[in-house]
This record gives structure tokens, C-alpha cells and sequence, in this order.
């Protein structure tokens, strides 16, 4: 096993000689090697067992972020601002939602979802909302429907009347008479502790029993009814979206899972044609997957948008040291017709790339723990952690798998052996034309490189930071379309809040500071491309204004004095209102005003805050600055957290990969060199995603420095494997030809297995994975045809490891 006069001392040569003990030793003493393996795993099973899905905020932002504290403060003042939206219509009815038979049934739908649904805090319809109207000089606050109106001729007045006032228009009722709506306010979120989430406690943490799937089952129960037909109803609002979101990310980490192992397994079958080749790589990623799973439960997280892509991604990353493994030992099994000195040959020359491909890969990962998003941070440590387990159970349980059987072969399986080793003739012939194509146009190659590097990095500058929580769920899905159609009718499924603080106990009934919110709540009002409706105090004090002085619309105005305020709002609560709370903290220092929005990507939340940021500054100093908050004020503060991570993950994950390839291959030079074709895939994608429109979201962030972490991996087994017959032959040229027709077979089995496994991802539910997924799968082609092309390229132009023998150096 001479490696040549150069490369017998240092670091790679001491790690190979490890490598090898290693392989003999583990085929010594294989029953404890497996002994190990299975305490370890069940271990991590065990630490895994409770591990819940989590779609909050919580799972994105630490309860430290100053934005999600001013988020906390404000559910703490006006509670949980989480609902479910049910719009109705009733297709076949000339008054459309306002006909008696139909108010008969919202009315008993009504109280069946007060009665039935859990974490419920209030259910508001046109058939118990609160209406507020001066009888004979005084306040009367009372249900809609009380009395409940006995004719048709009554029920359309009583329409005209709901139809003139401006707090029940978009928000219950629409303008023209064909949608109603009923809001359910809960009085739970996703963010609250788990003992306070659960429907009935004595049934544990089954996802059903668990808010919000157990409220969405019972509300979707509830609606399905007979007795409620024919009237349609269009379901959406957080708690069902939250609901679809964690049904569907704990079923697409099962159903991708399933698949990449299917797909993954077909490939492998077709390359190796052995029974091992294909359930023992599989078994190794299978086992990397529990390992990392069992690592969420052992840091106390919970399962979240980005774990749905671990299963896959690890069934992908994981396979590539196995089929290293396989590809050298199917060799060396043929030559020595001993599995015990095939194994100890087989990590003695693969052991250290796969160690290096897997530091660098874990780099990759491992750099995304920069960013504060959350649930990415998780990410970026257990896969990495999934992947590092990867890696040594393939130097563990897979050699255990290799080394079951007789020790010696018949010579009929060495000869059958032989002829698959390296792929057979007409992959030598492939892999020849290659490298011939490289020795022949390699400063062509530069320049074509560098001409589509240039294009791609021009696209990077019109690269558009974004993301869009419908986006997460794909146009076929019954809950985007339901979302859409609300949208567009009233309501707005989003929302963010302004939280105005007067500084003192009654001070928001300032007139100024009523005035202040008026005039905020009015520019809100004309942000129509988002904005769907507003509502805050304000719009209250002006409707018992308007009450008092006889339905007056000219009256309709906010009372000119503080103690006018304060009367109103005395006399509405002693006449029996109650909704002051979604308003006013209790000590009425604070004020929400809230605005409901369309489902629309972040940058539209931006530009509608930014706009009436500049309201805000046209007040100039009157009083303390309203804070923004709610749950698009967190989506819009996910863009700055995407560009930060995006620059500081991938700069981290380039340098400490950088670092690392200058170690292993003992060189500045050819570490620096080596680094070019892994940079350019990453240009490539984001240069085609910039000249495309593909928004970079909190999801496709992680394309470059997870595919520049994969890609190295067979950069690392190229250059190494050249480094070893360069040495060993003298020449650049004779070097190459031997490294690409050597291990270009496994580069390309890891590659297609790479890319099977990523573009498994097209068939998720959710469309930005599934656009990652495509992204990924198109980064890794691009990386191979840089290994194939552009890193020969380098190596025959720059020759780093300097002169041939006998030749002048600079020759």
C-alpha cells in the first residue's frame, strides 16, 4: 500500500494507517461493534419517543429576540390574537347569508361551537355580535339577533342597519350581502407551555389531542354536519392553517422519507446488483436519522418546518460513505479474496475522505447555527449531528455488514466482482473520454467557466429576499385555495398590530391620543393591496358616539373631550358590552389597533409598516412611538434575519471548509484551488434564481452552504485520489486519467444518489420545500460537472503540486 515518497508522513498518512487498524479490529470484534451500535440506538429512540411538532413562532424566534418580547408583552396585554376565520355563503338564497333559515342555523352553529370547540374564548357571528344603538336617548348593547327578527321584510332592515356601520363591514358581513363570517377567538396559542395545550389532559400528547389540531377537529366536525346544509363554509385563519401546516410536516417527513429510501434503493440496486449494496447504506442512514431525531430529544426541541427535510436529507448526504466504501471493497474483495484485509485496504485508502467529506459536509450544516432563526439553528446542529453519526456507523456497522460471511471467497466471486469493481468497460470508456476532454481543452474550460460565473453573479444582484407563509403549502392544497378566496373577500387571514402606550393609567383616552390612532388606523385603511380591515378603540367610541345622536352618520366621530371618552365608555360597559379588552389593557394606558391583512409574502407587510412609518414620523413628537408587533411584524423581521444568515452562514461554512481542505490536502495552494468548483455551484443557483424571480425564503437560505458543505465531498475524493497517483506516477496529466477513471464512478454514484434523494422533495406538499428540493438537486449537478471539468482544469493549468520531475519549474 505505498502511497508514494511524499505522502508517507504527516497527517492523511497517520489517519490511513488508523483507518485500517480500525477496519481490522472492527472485523475482530464485530459482535461488539454491533452490541454497541444497537445500545446507542436504542438510546436515542428512547430520547425521542416525545418529541412534538411546532409550528409557532416560538419554533423561529428565542423568547430573548426584542422582537418577539414586544410580541409577548402585547399577548400578555390583549391575549391571544390566534383565530379561526369561517366564511359562509349560501349560494342557492336570494338574500344570500341574510335570510331567515340561514341565520336560524349560524345561530345554532354558533352556540354548538361555543359549546364544543376547546381553547375557545369567544365565537362572534352575525348571530350574537354585539350591536350597539341609542333607544330613546339611551345605550342599548345587545345580541344582533335579539329579538330574533320574525319575517324577512325585518331581517333586511336589520341587514341595512349592520351594512352602515364600519365594525361589522369586511369583518362579519360583507358589503354586498353574500358572505358572513364567524370569528372564534382563542384563548390559547402555539406558543404556550404543552401542559396548557392539551385538549384533555389524561390523553397525553397525541398531535389530536393538542391545540390547534384538537379545536380545528372539532371546528371541521362541527361544520360537517347535516343540519347546517346547504350553506358553504371556507375554513382558514391560524389555527387551521397552524393545524394543516403540523399534520402535513409530520406526515411529509414520513411520506419523503418512505420515498427517497425507495428511490435511493433503486439506485443502488442498479449500481451494485447485491443484496449488501442496498440495505446496508440504507441501514446506515435509517440509523443517522434516529440518532439525530433522538438528539432533538435529548436538547428538549421540538419538531419543526425544517425537520421535514431531515429524513431525505440525510437518506441523500448519508449514502455517499457507504457507496465509497462499497465501490473500494468490491475492489479489494476481488484481489485479496479476503474480507478482513479488503476491509482494512478499504478504509486505509477511503477512510480519510470520507472523514474529511463528512467534517465538511457537518461545516456546511453546522454554519446555519449563526442564524437566529430558530428553527434553522436547530437544523444546522441535528443534521449535523445526523450526518457525523452517519459517517461513523459506516465505519462501524456498516464494516460489521461487510464482514459477515465466510472470510475468504471463491474464486468465481472474485471474478464476478472484478467485472463490477469500477463500472465495467463502457464506464472506463466514459470516464477516459473525460479525462482526455480535460487534458485537451483546459484553458477552454476556464474561460467558459468563467464566462457563465460572471452571468450567474450579475443574477445574484437581482437575487429578491422574501418569504410567504402560504407558500409553505402547495396551490393544490384545499386550505391555500380556502385562504385565497377569504382574502378576497374580506377578513384578510394575516394580521400585525400597533400597540399605542399613553404612558399613564387612562391616558389613551387623550383626545390627542385618540387623534393619533384615528389617523394611523385611516392610513392603514388605505393600504388596500394588503389591507383588508382595522379595528381599535376608536372605531368603538365612534359607533356610540353615533348611536347617542340618533344614527347620525355625521356623528359618527370620536367625543371631543377626555371625559366625553370616559363617560361612553362607562355607560357601554353598564349597558352590558364587553369587548373593551381586545381594545384597551385594563388599566387603559395601552391601545391595539389591529390590522388584518392578506396572506402576502413579507415584503408586502414591509412596504404597508414602512408606509405608515412615515405617518408615524409626520406626527412628529407626540407622545411615545406606537410599537409594531403580531405575527407579520415577526414575518417581516425573518427577511433581516434571512440576509444576515444567508451572509454569515455561507462565509463561515467557506472558511472553516476552506481551512479544512488546505489541512487534508496538506497544501494553501491546492486547498485554496480546490475551493473554486465548489464556490461556482453555489454562484450558479443563486444567479439562475436571481435572473428567474425565485425569492430567497427562510428555507432556500440553506441551498448554499448545505450544497457548498455536499459538494466539497467529491472534490475531497478527486483531488485526494490525484494526489495519491501524482505522487506515485510523476506526471499531471497520467494522474488525472487514472483519479477520474479510478473513483469517477462512485462521484457519480454519489452524485445521482445525491440528486434522487433531493429531488424526492418534488412531491412534497409544501412548495417551498419542494423548490428547494429542485434548487439542491440542480446545485449538486452543477458540482459534479465542476468536479468532472473545472477542478481537472485548475489542476492541469495551475499544477499545485508543482513541477513534474525533470521539468524546469514554471515550465
Amino acid at each position: 500500500m505505498d502511497s508514494g515518497n511524499n505522502s508517507q508522513q504527516g497527517l492523511v498518512p497517520a489517519l490511513s494507517r488508523a483507518f485500517e487498524k480500525i477496519g481490522s479490529w472492527s472485523y475482530d470484534h464485530r459482535i461488539l461493534v454491533l452490541l454497541i451500535c444497537i445500545a446507542v440506538l436504542g438510546a436515542c429512540a428512547w430520547l425521542s419517543r416525545n418529541v412534538r411538532f411546532d409550528n409557532s413562532f416560538e419554533a423561529y424566534f428565542d423568547r430573548s429576540d426584542p422582537t418577539y418580547q414586544d410580541f409577548l408583552r402585547f399577548r400578555d396585554d390583549f391575549g391571544s390574537d390566534e383565530i379561526a376565520y369561517i366564511l359562509y355563503e349560501e349560494p342557492g338564497s336570494e338574500d344570500g347569508v341574510w335570510d331567515l333559515s340561514v341565520m336560524e342555523k349560524i345561530s345554532r352553529l354558533t352556540d354548538a361551537l361555543e359549546k364544543e370547540v376547546p381553547f375557545i374564548k369567544r365565537v362572534r357571528s352575525l348571530a350574537n355580535a354585539e350591536f350597539i344603538e341609542g333607544v330613546d336617548g339611551e345605550l342599548r348593547v345587545h345580541d344582533l339577533l335579539d329579538p330574533f327578527p320574525e319575517s324577512r321584510e325585518e331581517l333586511l332592515v336589520l341587514r341595512g342597519k349592520v351594512l352602515s356601520r364600519p365594525l361589522f363591514v369586511g369583518g362579519l358581513a360583507s358589503a354586498d350581502g353574500k358572505y358572513g363570517a364567524i370569528i372564534l377567538e382563542m384563548e390559547k396559542a402555539s406558543i404556550d407551555p404543552l401542559e396548557e395545550l392539551r385538549a384533555d389532559p389524561s390523553k397525553g400528547d397525541a398531535m389530536d389531542n393538542l391545540y390547534p389540531q384538537a379545536p380545528y377537529d372539532a371546528i371541521e366536525k362541527v361544520l360537517a354536519r347535516p343540519e347546517f346544509k346547504p350553506i358553504v363554509f371556507h375554513h382558514t385563519g391560524d389555527v387551521p392553517l397552524n393545524a394543516n401546516y403540523n399534520r402535513i410536516s409530520s406526515s411529509e417527513s414520513q411520506k419523503l422519507g418512505l420515498i427517497s429510501f425507495a428511490v435511493i434503493g433503486l439506485f443502488l440496486g442498479f449500481f451494485f446488483r447485491r443484496p449488501m449494496g442496498v440495505f446496508g447504506p440504507l441501514a446506515v442512514v435509517l440509523f443517522s436519522i434516529l440518532v439525530a431525531t433522538g438528539f432533538v430529544g435529548l436538547m428538549g426541541w421540538s419538531f419543526d418546518l425544517m425537520f421535514v427535510m431531515l429524513p431525505a436529507t440525510l437518506v441523500a448526504v448519508g449514502v455517499a460513505d457507504s457507496v465509497h466504501v462499497l465501490a473500494e471493497y468490491t475492489g479489494f474483495l476481488h484481489e485479496t479474496g479476503d474480507r478482513k484485509r479488503a476491509l482494512a485496504r478499504t478504509l486505509y485508502l477511503v477512510g480519510v475522505p470520507c472523514l474529511f467529506t463528512s467534517l465538511t459536509t457537518v461545516a456546511g450544516f453546522s454554519s446555519m447555527a449563526v442564524s437566529p432563526i430558530k428553527a434553522i439553528r436547530h437544523f444546522a446542529l441535528y443534521s449535523a449531528v445526523g450526518v457525523g453519526a452517519a459517517f461513523l456507523l459506516t465505519v462501524s456497522l456498516f464494516v460489521v455488514f461487510l464482514s459477515l460471511g465466510k472470510r475468504t471467497v471463491s474464486e468465481k466471486t472474485w471474478l464476478r466482482d472484478q467485472a463490477r469493481a469500477k463500472g465495467g468497460t463502457i464506464t472506463h470508456r466514459i470516464l477516459g473520454w473525460v479525462s482526455r476532454f480535460d487534458i485537451r481543452h483546459r484553458k477552454g474550460i476556464l474561460a467558459c467557466s468563467l464566462a457563465i460565473f460572471v452571468f450567474c453573479a450579475i443574477g445574484m444582484t437581482r437575487l429578491v429576499v422574501d418569504s410567504n407563509f402560504m407558500n409553505e403549502f402547495s396551490p393544490k392544497l384545499p386550505i391555500r385555495q380556502t385562504t385565497h378566496l377569504v382574502d378576497s373577500v374580506m377578513g384578510g387571514a394575516g394580521s400585525f398590530s400597533y400597540v399605542f402606550d399613553a404612558g399613564e393609567t387612562d391616558g389613551i383616552i387623550e383626545p390627542a391620543m385618540l387623534s393619533r390612532i384615528e389617523s394611523l388606523q385611516g392610513s392603514a385603511d388605505r393600504e388596500s393591496i394588503l389591507v383588508m380591515k382595522t379595528g381599535s378603540i376608536v372605531d368603538l367610541l365612534k359607533d356610540i358616539n353615533r348611536s347617542l345622536h340618533d344614527e347620525d352618520p355625521a356623528w359618527y366621530r370620536l367625543p371631543e373631550t377626555r371625559e366625553a371618552a370616559a363617560q361612553y365608555l362607562l355607560l357601554y360597559e353598564m349597558s352590558g358590552g364587553d369587548e373593551l379588552s381586545e381594545y384597551l389593557s385594563s388599566d387603559r394606558q395601552r391601545a391595539n389597533l389591529e390590522v388584518r391583512c392578506k396572506m402576502a409574502p413579507s415584503s408586502h407587510y414591509k412596504n404597508t409598516i414602512e408606509n405608515l412609518e412615515t405617518v408615524l414620523d409626520a406626527q412628529g413628537g407626540q407622545g411615545q412611538r406606537p410599537t409594531v408587533t403580531g405575527m407579520g411584524a415577526l414575518w417581516i423581521r425573518l427577511i433581516d434575519y434571512i440576509v444576515s444568515s444567508q451572509i454569515w452562514g455561507f462565509l463561515l461554512a467557506f472558511a472553516v471548509i476552506a481551512v479544512m481542505m488546505c489541512v487534508v490536502f496538506g497544501s494553501l495552494r491546492l486547498g485554496l484551488l480546490s475551493m473554486i468548483p465548489n464556490l461556482a455551484p453555489v454562484v450558479v443557483t443563486l444567479g439562475i434564481m436571481g435572473w428567474t424571480g425565485i425569492t430567497l425564503d427562510y428555507v432556500k437560505l440553506l441551498i448554499a452552504c448545505i450544497a457548498i458543505g455536499i459538494a466539497v465531498d467529491d472534490t475531497v475524493h478527486l483531488v485526494t485520489r490525484f494526489r495519491h497517483f501524482f505522487y506515485a506516477a510523476g506526471r499531471y496529466e497520467t494522474a488525472l486519467t487514472r483519479s477520474v477513471t479510478d473513483v469517477g464512478r462512485a462521484l457519480f454514484i454519489t452524485t445521482a444518489v445525491l440528486v434522487a434523494g433531493f429531488a424526492v422533495f418534488i412531491f412534497s406538499d409544501m412548495h417551498s420545500i419542494a423548490t428547494f428540493g429542485l434548487l439542491t438537486a440542480g446545485t449538486l449537478i452543477t458540482a459534479l460537472a465542476a468536479d468532472f471539468f473545472l477542478m481537472p482544469a485548475l489542476l492541469l493549468v495551475f499544477r499545485p503540486m508543482g513541477a513534474e520531475p525533470g521539468e524546469q519549474p514554471g515550465a
